[in-house]
């Protein structure tokens, strides 16, 4: 298991590059490791095309099952939450 904190990227997610960073560590955390945490602790806000180009992505690319298997999201506000649902959401309104 491993935990990726959105922190350490900064409080606010709201740049492309960032977005694309963030996506791609996620994939090489689960290339290694059956089981990650994406933890939002101290996380202000994030763009919902940031959660779209790094949840929305990420489902499209893992499934659904094995997204909610494989991914769990931790200490999300429940704003946090909204931003990430949205951006799921648009990635499969846009496929």
């Amino acid at each position: 298991m491993k935990t990726i904190y959105l922190k350490h990227y900064g409080f606010v997610i709201s740049d492309s590059e960032l977005g694309q960073k963030i996506f791609d560590d996620i994939i090489s955390a689960l290339d290694e490791f059956n089981f990650l945490t994406i933890d939002f602790d101290e996380i202000i806000s994030m763009a919902t095309f940031c959660s779209k180009q790094i949840f929305g992505k990420l489902y499209l690319k893992l499934s659904s099952k094995v997204f909610f298997e494989r991914v769990r999201i931790a200490n999300a506000t429940n704003e946090m939450r909204i931003v990430v649902r949205l951006g799921i959401e648009k990635a499969l309104e846009d496929q």
